[in-house]
């Protein structure tokens, strides 16, 4: 039913917009790239004869109701156009268009609906200009506070408060885009795998059963600067030496986990020159888990080695909680729904988890149904440039997207 030349055409399409010469694209939350992406999928949305709602946040509605029953709660697709930088054109920006795909077909076809169907791009997904993730499902639920916009800050200092503002949004009216629990009838997502085991196994869709969740946090390592000829190996305090047995102990914890992953994404030394010994260091820290008990484990672990290492090592250090999440297990009755359309289409897929986190982990209170759908990228890359895929396998969990959703908009 979907028209698939289409859907490749509206997706190369969007992908010019903050495209790089050697392959992929930056296109950062709220940036000009970012922008001038929405106002493109603005134009689809209007073109296709949806009803167009953008929320004070950032957040794109693309709604379908024709024909509806009144008040019926409304089944929902989303994702994000937002990108990593030096990042691919398929984290997320596939999942919008396969879901504008989706309802522009099922409204094609003339398929009656009792519930209406809304398409979501949800603002500021990635965390890497603001260092928390999947922003604007968090605030549609209810998880971010308005003060909370004015603390998170980008390399440059502007917060996400004042990004929003400067987009035309309004985040001072943040609770007017908060959505109440148990609104939403269901919610799906597709989504490329972000990892190795579809591909390895040959199967072109996947059907989410649960997705890990982080936590983040920033420590800052406060030493002393000193000459680094005329400072004695045992008179310093080097903030980069503790700095890097930090980084080792994560690796070494997450790898007693049976689920766990632990990065360590950043580094930044101070003053920053070949001849001083750092006096100060800043790490960027991304623990990750689907089983919570474990993830609470690796936490706690890592900040009582920080702990221990501060008095062995004798430094003085902070910890900046920047997000913490639960690990979320998807519904039931979603995961057995899209498998059992993926079989009447002759589709085999493949259940897994999720070991990235996605805007679908935040609607689990919002929806009474939450399922998504994952394709195989080539090698398992992603938040590269050279993240790509097979638009066939596009194609085909598309198609189980769309018969979900019709089926989901029935129910009672």
């Amino acid at each position: 039913m979907i028209d698939a030349k289409r859907f490749e055409r509206n997706f190369n399409a969007i992908s010019e917009f903050g495209a790089l010469k050697g392959g992929g694209l930056t296109r950062l939350a709220f940036s000009k790239e970012d922008l001038e992406a929405r106002k493109f999928l603005i134009n689809l949305i209007e073109k296709n004869g949806f009803k167009l709602k953008i929320d004070n946040v950032g957040n794109i509605y693309a709604i379908y109701d024709d024909g509806c029953e009144v008040g019926a709660k409304p089944v929902c697709v989303g994702s994000h156009i937002d990108s990593v930088p030096n990042g691919g054109f398929y984290d997320g920006t596939l999942g919008v268009m396969a879901g504008l795909e989706a309802l522009s077909s099922i409204k094609e076809a003339g398929i009656k609906l009792k519930r209406p169907l809304w398409l979501i791009n949800f603002s500021c997904e990635e965390s890497s200009r603001f260092k928390t993730a999947t922003i604007g499902s968090k605030i549609i639920s209810g998880k971010l506070s308005q003060q909370r916009l004015h603390e998170l800050k980008d390399e440059d200092g502007i917060s996400l408060f004042e990004a929003m503002s400067a987009a035309g949004f309004k985040p001072q009216n943040l609770d007017e885009a908060i959505l109440k629990e148990k609104s939403l009838h269901a919610y799906l997502e597709l989504h490329i795998e972000q990892g190795p085991v579809l591909e390895r196994s040959a199967i072109s869709v996947g059907v989410v059963s649960g997705i890990a969740a982080p936590i983040r946090f920033e420590i800052t390592i406060h030493g002393k600067a000193d000459h680094s000829g005329a400072t004695p190996m045992n008179m310093r305090s080097d903030a980069l030496l503790a700095a890097s047995h930090i980084i080792i102990a994560a690796n070494k914890f997450a790898k007693n986990k049976k689920t766990a992953v632990a990065t360590v994404g950043y580094v930044h030394a101070k003053p920053g020159v070949l001849n001083v010994v750092p006096g100060e260091a800043r790490l960027g820290v991304d623990l990750r888990d689907i089983d919570k008990a474990s993830l609470e484990e690796l936490n706690l672990e890592l900040r009582n080695f920080v702990g221990e290492l501060s008095r062995e090592l004798k430094f003085n250090y902070e910890i900046r909680e920047l997000s913490s999440d639960e690990p979320v297990k998807l519904s039931k009755h979603a995961i057995n729904l899209l498998e059992d359309e993926a079989k009447k289409l002759g589709i085999k897929t493949l259940t897994l988890p999720s070991g990235a986190g996605h805007d679908a982990m935040n609607l689990t209170k919002l929806a009474s149904s939450v399922g998504m759908l994952f394709i195989p990228c080539v090698d398992g890359i992603s938040h590269n440039i050279a993240e790509a895929i097979n638009f066939k396998d596009a194609v085909a969990a598309t198609k189980i997207l769309t018969n979900a959703l019709i089926r989901l908009s029935n129910e009672e």
